[in-house]
């Protein structure tokens, strides 16, 4: 184990829905595990239940385990729950009685897992994962509850009643940007702090903006928006024809993105490649990053983007965007889901060779505050903030 110093080793326990599904969450706690052990500390990583298609995020020095080797049974809804002259459907008890054996287990052992430390924090990664850490035994250790989304997306959805009925009472609710935590704070939230998440690599070189190419890297799934990007790319294509669109990612929507392209006549022009073997040597490769998506908490793929010397054009479509972005100096932020206000912006930097060189320099140099080494300082100064 390396010890780069750290004032005092702690027990440090990331529990997240799952940690081996393809996924930001899950990328950003195995970033995080790695760089806590290498700090020093002895860390856990603990995920709820298995991804429904697991991912390899490659060697692991530090402890992970998953509490529900099983998916546990769902959970019956209440609507189903009364049969005839409304006594309960046996089989629906039956249900209910697996669901929650099913969960009593699983939070007692997450409190086994607890109990071997002394002192220490547990960090729960995702709203959903409280629903464990809650209940389980963490009288001895603080616990921060973390969201990876914006305020408008909680508020919008049933995430939003588990944060009222969880994050209101932990040590410490730790949000994305100083927007969101501004607008939980409105809400009557007195335990609200900041932690942005931190850059997976930033490299040695820079894109050298020579490739015609623009990139887009995420889930093809409806909040990513990657139908926008193709009809956006499709109106510009023909003033740009010596440009292509490449978007990296695998996920449900493929098949009708793949036929959204081929309607287009587009086949030559954009790809959809699947998932990159090294995503940063595909960024390098290019010239121009689109981010479409529909809501986002700090979008990292966009800063991961930046890092690599890539010009942006991005949807302003949460506070975490304008964190990253300031538009005009290191890139362009447009309206969300505004079709032509994107393929607007895609024009101009596909048609700006020092504009995109410009913007690529810029961003290379702001996103530097998202470098592991100055995340990581934020986070030993959270910990002793929870301490005292």
């Amino acid at each position: 184990m390396t010890d780069l110093g750290v004032d005092q080793v702690r027990d440090i326990f990331l529990v997240a829905n799952n940690i081996d599904e393809l996924g930001g969450v899950q990328r950003v706690t195995h970033n995080l595990a790695m760089m806590f052990h290498e700090r020093g500390h002895r860390v856990t990583v603990v995920g709820i239940e298995h991804a429904t298609e697991a991912h390899d995020y490659g060697h692991r020095p530090y402890r992970w385990l998953v509490l529900n080797e099983e998916p546990e049974p769902s959970a019956p809804k209440a609507a189903q729950a009364k049969g005839l002259l409304g006594r309960v459907d046996p089989r629906v008890r039956a249900a209910r009685d697996a669901h929650d054996t099913a969960r009593r287990t699983a939070v007692e052992k997450l409190s086994s897992l607890f109990d071997e430390a002394e002192e220490g924090v547990v960090v729960a990664m995702q709203i959903h994962s409280m629903n464990w850490v809650a209940p389980a035994r963490t009288r001895h250790l603080h616990v921060i509850g973390m969201s990876h989304e914006s305020f408008d997306a909680t508020l919008a959805s049933s995430r939003w009643e588990r944060v009222q009925k969880f994050y209101r009472d932990v040590d410490l609710m730790l949000l994305l940007t100083a927007h969101d935590a501004d607008r939980f704070e409105l809400e009557g939230f007195n335990n609200v702090g900041v932690m942005p998440n931190s850059l997976s690599y930033y490299p040695d070189q820079s894109s050298d903006q020579s490739a015609k190419v623009v990139v887009a890297a995420g889930r093809l799934a409806p909040e990513k928006g990657y139908d926008r990007l193709i009809s956006a790319f499709a109106a510009v294509a023909v003033g740009h024809p010596d440009w292509s669109l490449v978007i990296w990612g695998s996920g449900p929507l493929k098949a009708k993105l793949e036929k959204q392209v081929a309607a287009a006549g587009l086949q030559n022009r954009v790809r959809l490649p699947g998932l990159a073997g090294n995503i940063e040597t595909e960024l390098l490769a290019a010239s121009v990053f689109a981010l479409s998506s529909i809501h986002e908490g700090l979008p990292m793929a966009l800063a991961e983007g930046m890092a690599c010397g890539l010009a942006c054009v991005a949807f302003d479509c949460a506070p975490g965007v304008r964190e990253i972005v300031t538009d005009g100096v290191d890139g362009l932020v447009v309206p969300p889901r505004n079709v032509d206000a994107l393929a607007a912006g895609l024009s101009r930097l596909m048609g700006d060779d020092d504009l995109r060189r410009k913007f690529g320099a810029a961003a290379r140099v702001s996103v530097r505050r998202f470098a592991p080494e100055s995340i990581l300082a934020r986070w030993e100064a959270t910990f002793a903030l929870v301490d005292r």
